[in-house]
């Protein structure tokens, strides 16, 4: 008899159970689903207000499961507060203070100020950067070759047509995690070649998702 796929995985030098994360608002952990530990990890968007409170709470989660906090506010002190304690860190710079502007320039000097911050600690936490809609294809590139070089160690690609352009742009070479709506984009993600998805299922539709993934192939 066959056995189930193992859907155990090493991204960036975390151990995660299974490549599908539930994806919280900034009240996502104290109203965290019960489900939650059937998925590989959990990423939250932490309240900019409240932030310490916040913190206080976090910590209690990162014993159950692996934790991304998605810093779209604040972001150089909300990274300062929170790098000890979440697994990894996802920075949203379109969403930062304002920042929205197609210049490139703006988000590779953001990055290049929380990765040299990040020398600053003894432990080492992953850092992604989430890509937008709104990149075009000539702006993708140089972002992408900015990624592989800067020290970060992954990308965040918003839907399936964004994973597939950004896995070829960085030509497979270093992680994507997937954003889904549904299970349906979460498994194209994943087979597209996303290292993992992050998606806002309940608890049947997840168990349905991970029974999917664990089926053995047809070799």
């Amino acid at each position: 008899m066959r056995k189930k796929k193992s859907l155990a995985l090493e991204v960036a030098g975390l151990n995660f159970t299974n490549p599908v994360g539930l994806l919280q608002g900034a009240e996502g952990l104290r109203k965290c689903p019960l489900w939650a530990p059937k998925a590989g990890f959990i990423v939250a968007t932490p309240p900019w207000d409240n932030l310490i409170d916040w913190i206080t709470k976090l910590q209690d989660f990162t014993q159950q499961s692996i934790i991304g906090v998605n810093l779209r506010s604040d972001i150089v002190r909300s990274f300062s507060l929170l790098y000890d304690f979440a697994h990894f860190i996802i920075i949203d710079p379109d969403s930062n203070n304002g920042i929205r502007s197609a210049d490139i320039s703006d988000i590779t000097e953001l990055i290049d100020e929380i990765v040299s911050l990040r020398l600053c600690y003894e432990r080492y936490t992953p850092i992604f950067l989430r890509l937008t809609k709104a990149e075009t294809p000539d702006e993708l590139h140089p972002l992408c070759s900015y990624a592989r070089m800067s020290g970060l160690d992954g990308l965040v690609a918003p839907d399936p047509t964004r994973v597939r352009m950004t896995l070829e742009e960085c030509q497979h070479r270093m992680p994507v995690i997937g954003v889904a709506q549904n299970a349906e984009e979460a498994l194209q993600e994943l087979q597209d070649g996303a290292s993992l998805v992050q998606t806002e299922l309940g608890s049947l539709a997840l168990r349905k998702l991970l029974r999917t993934l664990e089926k053995p192939s047809k070799e």
